[in-house]
C-alpha cells in the first residue's frame, strides 16, 4: 500500500474518504424548563457582569491613554 502522503501527493483518493466509518447521531439533551423569578435573576446576574466588565474596559482605556500620554511627553 502507498503511504498516506504520497497517496494524497499524487492527488488519489479513497472511495470511503467521505464516508463515515459510523453514522453520528446527535446527543441527547434533557430540555430543562425555568420558572420566569430564576430567569429574571439570571438575567439580572448577567446584567452585572456586563457592567463590571464595561467599568473594567473603562478603567483600563484611561490607564492607557495616561500611558500612552506619558510615553509621548517623556
Amino acid at each position: 500500500m502507498i503511504e498516506d502522503k504520497e497517496f494524497f501527493e499524487n492527488g488519489g483518493f479513497s472511495p470511503e474518504w467521505a464516508t463515515d466509518a459510523q453514522p453520528v447521531e446527535p446527543p441527547q439533551t434533557k430540555v430543562q424548563f425555568k420558572d420566569e423569578e430564576t430567569l429574571l435573576k439570571e438575567l439580572h446576574e448577567i446584567k452585572e457582569r456586563i457592567h463590571e466588565i464595561r467599568a473594567r474596559e473603562w478603567q483600563l482605556a484611561k490607564l492607557l491613554e495616561f500611558h500612552n500620554h506619558k510615553l509621548a511627553t517623556e
